[in-house]
């Protein structure tokens, strides 16, 4: 019999390599039978202890401390070990996987990587704030690739005498809800949101704060990269930003952004016995604008502004260092359960200042600026990921209040986590020993070596080659229209051809074993060019739409085209880079380029600068008007076509002095009839009139007076000849 190993997932293996120092044991030459004299072999000697050498180890090799076995050798055939993988073959080494002695939990712990927990890394937790590490200190490791975290905690204490004034009673209660996520081998992202309420009780009758606070739903998320080296030396940074909600509502209202370097050496890795110590340290700064999130300048009371700054959790930016102790041990059999002792010490140092905080009656910090506290805690891997914790933090050294808030005596820390591994255990099965079958040798395979040629016979670059049924993938030809397939089995392969995105040739090839097949390709329809639509917006310097000329030059075109409308123009052309002229009656030719994609669509928007300015001898500007030598004539209630040349001379001047933002056209009329919709009908006329020589609509306003502004009697008709007349009033100049 031997013993095979399984596995279902490829890449369970890469988080199974031990390090450079593990040795398997002795191969042994199959079916070789162990001996059955006892007196003609000596008995073979028991599996290396830690760092020991192997039975086939140099003569130079440190001797083992391990004695030798007193059992007799049995006939029966020596264990072999064989790696089954659902997948590609991959080298695995026995010692990570078999025990060295049946029943030796020891023996089995000293073959194998100090980091794993059967047949997978050791489940790993995130800290208070998020990501992998401890309590309060973040470990430069990001866990298994695709390994995800929950853990959700919650800390508490109960206190009296904790601010300046004595006789108050305080008590806080948080909770947090932390993920972690590593979706690649150096990186790891992670989450957290936390909740607090805070009770302080005081006989003070002048008081300004609550006495109960509810700091909701505050989250922090960021991105850390790490790396573990085989010594067991790991270094990493991490980044992260917080959102702050107030007291009174689920939304942010301001930002912390920290930065942390990040450094741990684990000792089971260093040393031959794989002492279960690691040391870490973090040290990073915060940007902390937790103290806007409410107006604590508006707090005349000292004690009220203190109390409301610590139930709200403000602080200032400062420079965070952690320094941690943790003694991770594997315990049964398989190392399937985990307890982690663990000591930290945290240290921030405030960078700014906060004046107000200042209370003249306090005993001032030895250390002005520091906020120190020790915590000692327990974790417990209790099975398959799941996790136990709690902790105490205990104060050292509380800032002045100008530098921070109080620390609280002591709190307590509870604590229930899940860590996911999608990689599976390695399981151990018996098998039969026998010589596995020789490989099967690998099929000869054929290709098809192509040429892609147009009508004329000429070579098409940059064809796309494909293989429907036969590959997903597609060949692209050469400069010279060549092409090199895959390698296919004997049989019909079928090829398509596509050029600008469309379908130009079908043809099929027979592929026999071990022979390149040649195939030309040569189409029977002219390739028709890749095209795009071009879209022209030509204006004025007011922006009214104006008729012009694009005369375009580029790849197969040199033409002259016409708008089709005021402003407006529509051209499809082939792919590729123009030039253009653009030109208008009275107005200045200009020159420009673009480029048009296959199958894209692009819009000009240009402006063109008239040649000259336009000559208005019957109109002039005021401040408050503008003036016309002669009167808008109508038929009707539409502008006289006598009129025509005068308002045209009005939107030339209009065009040509964009400082008049917006002018009004006001007319009035005599009281005969329907005097007030004459005058609105007039009014629009002359509007669309301008409007329909390239004057803005945005910059008139049409407005009939009717009657209601007469300047002579209407009982003659010279006195009626003078009330219908036109007005243009200036109503916004810049």
């Amino acid at each position: 019999m031997r013993r095979c190993v399984s596995r279902a997932w490829l890449g369970a293996l890469g988080l199974l390599v031990p390090s450079a120092a593990w040795a398997g044991p002795p191969a042994l030459p199959a079916g070789d039978p162990a001996p059955t004299d006892a007196a003609a072999e000596p008995a073979p000697a028991p599996a290396p202890a830690d760092g020991a050498p192997t039975a086939d180890a140099p003569p130079d090799a440190a001797p083992t401390d391990a004695a030798p076995t007193d059992a007799a050798p049995t006939d029966a055939p020596p264990t072999e070990v064989d790696a089954e993988v659902a997948g590609p073959d991959i080298d695995v080494d026995p010692a990570a996987e078999t025990p060295a002695s049946e029943g030796s939990d020891d023996s089995e712990r000293a073959t194998q990587d100090p980091g794993m927990a059967e047949g997978r890394r050791e489940g790993l937790m995130p800290t208070n704030y998020g990501s992998i590490g401890l309590f309060h200190t973040t470990l430069p490791d990001t866990g298994g690739k695709y390994t995800f975290r929950f853990r959700v905690h919650t800390d508490f204490f109960r206190t009296t005498n904790l601010m300046a004034r004595a006789g108050d009673q305080h008590a806080r209660v948080r909770g947090a809800i932390t993920l972690g996520f590593s979706p690649f081998k150096w990186g790891e992202l992670f989450f957290s949101i936390k909740s607090s309420a805070n009770r302080n009780q005081r006989d003070q009758p002048d008081r300004e704060d609550a006495e109960a606070v509810f700091a909701l739903g505050d989250i922090d998320f960021g991105v850390k990269g790490a790396h573990r080296f085989k010594n067991g030396i790991g270094v990493g940074g991490a980044a992260a930003v917080g959102l702050l909600s107030g007291s009174d509502r689920l939304r942010t209202s301001n930002v912390n952004f920290s930065i942390d370097g990040l450094f741990a050496v684990d000792l089971r890795y260093l040393t031959k016995k794989k002492v279960p110590v690691r040391l870490s340290a973090n040290i990073g700064w915060i940007l902390d604008n937790s103290l806007l999130v409410a107006n604590f300048g508006g707090i005349r009371d000292d004690v009220s502004r203190e109390v409301s700054r610590f139930s709200l959790g403000g602080n200032h930016s400062r420079v965070r260092m952690r320094y941690a102790l943790d003694f991770p041990i594997r315990l049964g059999k398989r190392r399937q359960f985990g307890i982690d002792p663990i000591l930290e010490w945290a240290w921030d140092v405030s960078t700014r200042e906060e004046p107000a905080f200042k209370q003249r009656n306090s005993t001032p910090s030895p250390l002005p600026r520091s906020s120190q506290w020790l915590t000692l805690g327990m974790r417990a891997n209790v099975i398959s990921g799941l996790h136990l914790d709690a902790a105490a933090d205990i104060a050292l050294v509380k800032p002045s209040f100008e530098f921070g808030p109080t620390l609280p005596p002591w709190q307590i820390i509870l604590g229930l986590g899940w860590s996911f591994d999608p990689k599976p255990v390695i399981r151990e099965v018996e098998v039969e020993s026998k010589t596995p079958p020789p490989p099967a040798p690998a099929p000869v395979e054929g290709r098809i070596l192509g040429t892609v040629l147009d009508v004329t016979g000429q070579p098409v670059p940059d064809a796309k080659v494909s293989f429907p049924g036969a590959a997903s993938n597609a060949i692209v030809a050469d400069a010279a229209g060549a092409f090199t397939s895959f390698r296919f089995p004997a049989g019909t392969i079928a090829v398509q051809v596509e050029v600008g995105g469309q379908v130009v040739a079908e043809a099929s090839a027979e592929v026999k074993n071990g022979e390149d097949t040649q195939l030309q390709i040569q189409l029977q329809n002219p390739l028709v060019p890749p095209t795009g639509l071009v879209y022209g917006a030509i204006t004025d310097a007011a922006g009214g739409p104006i008729d012009f000329t694009m005369h375009v030059v580029g790849p197969d075109v040199d033409d002259k085209f016409t708008s089709a409308s005021p402003g407006q123009i529509a051209i499809e052309l082939v792919a590729g880079d123009y030039r253009a002229t653009l030109s208008a009656p009275g107005f200045r030719n200009k020159d420009i380029s673009f480029t048009v994609q296959a199958k894209g669509e692009l819009t000009l928007k240009e402006q063109l600068e008239r040649d000259a300015p336009v000559a208005t001898p019957n109109v002039s500007g005021g401040k408050s008007s503008i003036k016309l030598k002669k009167r808008i004539r109508y038929e009707g209630n539409a502008v006289a076509s006598s009129s025509f040349g005068l308002l045209d001379e009005l939107a030339a001047f209009l065009n040509s002095h964009p400082e008049y933002q917006l002018v009004e056209v006001g007319v009035h009329t005599d009281d005969r009839g329907a005097a007030q919709q004459r005058s609105d009908e007039r009014a629009d006329s002359v509007k669309a009139y301008l409007v329909s020589k390239g004057v803005s609509d945005s910059r008139l306003s049409a407005k009939g007076f009717g009657a209601s502004k007469p300047v002579a009697v209407n009982l003659t008709e010279q006195g009626r000849a003078k009330n219908n007349r036109t007005a243009l009033t200036v109503k916004k100049r810049e």
